[in-house]
Formats: C-alpha cells, structure tokens, sequence
C-alpha cells in the first residue's frame, strides 16, 4: 500500500482532529506563547528496542494519539522524514502510535515531560505485522505488545482509563507505582470516576494529601491475582486500611466496587478493573 493509498483510508478518521501545520501553527507562535511541544517522526522498528537506529527507515505515514491522562487528547499524523510538532502546554503527556494496516506499534505508550520553550522528541516505534489492524483513534486504548510488559501506571492507562493516570501522576505516585513493586491496583474505570460529580472531582484533585489517601486506598503491596483475590477476606492497602473483599452471586468485590476485569498484568504487579471510585 503506497502512501496516497495510506491517507485516503484514514482521510475520515483523521480530518477532524488530526493535528495539521495549520492547526498546531509554527513552532515560533508557540514559543512565544510560552508553550514547549512534542516533536517526532515514526519509522519501522526492525530490532524491536523501541529506539530509532541508524538504519532504520521513516515510515511513509502513521498516525498518533497525544493525551495528558485526563480529558485532553489529540489525535495526528506524520509523514516520512518530515516530523510532527505539536505544542502543549507544560505538563506531562503520554503519545500512543496507532497501528496503520499490517502495523502494530512496538512501544505502546510513551511517557513524555513538555517545559515551557522546549521541545521534547518522541519518535513512534512500529513493527510489521501482515495479519495487523488499523485501530481508529478516536476509540484508541493501546494495547500492551508480548515485547516487553509495561510498569502499573501505563498498563492502567493501556485499558483505557486515562482519568486514573491522570490523577496518579497529579499525585505524584507516578514514579512509586512504576517501582519494583509488585503491587496490586484495582483501578476505577473512566465511567467509575464519571460517577463522582465535577465539583467532587475537583475538590480531589486540590487535595493533594487526600487524593494520595484515595489513589493509595486503590493499591495493595504484593500480587494477587483474581483467585487469591476472591478468597481473600480483607486486603491491606497502601494507605494502611483494610479493603473488605466479598463475593456475591459469582461477583467479586473490594469494598463497594465490583471488580469487573481481572488479571491486567504489568511488569511490577497486576491491575483489576473496578467500577466505582473507592472512598476511604
């Protein structure tokens, strides 16, 4: 497939938020916003390190996503040698290849740290994959390769639930939950933290000391995987609580979340979905 063919299959996907010259403007106008930005071009990852090599060739066309782990997200594309810039506000983003057909992107996510007047590279890693699907990226969730597993905070982020990493690395438990560990994580979904109220939401996130309370409330030293879960009675959490487990009619769960996904694995521990916010 040649690249006039690549970009009339995605040219639906793509035309209203893909990040065009027009749109992100110069990298000029963003400096003197005091905006740094993200830059980077996407080539074929022959060796599968995750890292660009001398020898290996920029693809012709592949496409991204760029999020803060929060409602924030945007989605692009780049072309050949000529690289992406996308300019962003101070913070920390996570960008996600998205596979193109007969891709799939050697390094799910990358984490990355945009300063004020600074660029930031981040280059997209692909591997070839003939049986390979195109994945939309509207309804992007990256999913994690056989390669390599990935730490706590992006396995969590590779389900899907960005709200939660969001908050982790606001909380500044980013660095702790991608440790040796091993850690267990019952982490809420997207739609478990849209059942709290906005103002409920924001007061967490201006609390910094009770928002570590809540998101540690959510972690239990050690591995323990959906069996030794359900045969749990209690599990102590990282904020020095106890977290009831029971099971009712074939359900498991962890205080007043039912567990809904189960044995998420990560390089250090294991991730269960849940599907409300637990309160301590």
């Amino acid at each position: 497939m040649n690249a006039n063919q690549f970009r009339r299959m995605f040219a639906l996907v793509i035309v209203a938020s893909t990040i065009s010259a027009a749109t992100i403007g110069s990298a000029q106008t963003a400096l003197a916003q005091g905006l740094g930005y993200v830059r980077g071009i996407a080539f074929e990852d022959t060796n599968g390190n995750g890292k660009r090599d001398p020898a290996e060739p920029a693809l012709s066309v592949a496409r991204f996503k760029i999020t803060d782990g929060g409602n924030f997200w945007r989605c692009g594309a780049v072309f050949g040698e000529t690289p992406y810039q996308v300019p962003l506000r101070a913070g920390t983003y996570f960008v996600m290849p998205i596979a193109g057909p007969g891709q799939y992107p050697t390094v799910p996510v990358i984490r990355v740290r945009v300063e004020p007047g600074k660029s930031v590279e981040a280059n997209l890693p692909f591997g070839s994959n003939p049986l390979a699907v195109a994945e939309n990226c509207g309804a992007y969730q990256p999913k994690r390769t056989a390669r390599e597993p990935l730490g706590i905070p992006e396995t969590i982020l590779s389900t899907g639930s960005t709200t939660l990493v969001g908050l982790i690395e606001q909380a500044g438990l980013f660095e702790t939950l991608s440790g040796r560990g091993p850690f267990t994580v019952f982490a809420p979904t997207d739609l478990a933290f849209a059942q709290l109220t906005e103002e409920e939401l924001e007061a967490l996130r201006n609390d910094r000391a009770r928002l570590r309370s809540v998101l540690n409330y959510h972690v239990v030293p050690g591995l323990y995987k959906s069996e030794q879960v359900a045969k749990a009675l209690g599990l102590g959490t990282a904020n020095g609580k106890l977290l009831v487990v029971r099971v009712e009619d074939g359900d498991v769960f962890v205080g007043d979340a039912r567990v809904i996904k189960t044995d998420i694995v990560a390089a250090n521990g294991v991730v269960h979905l849940v599907d409300s916010v637990l309160l301590p």
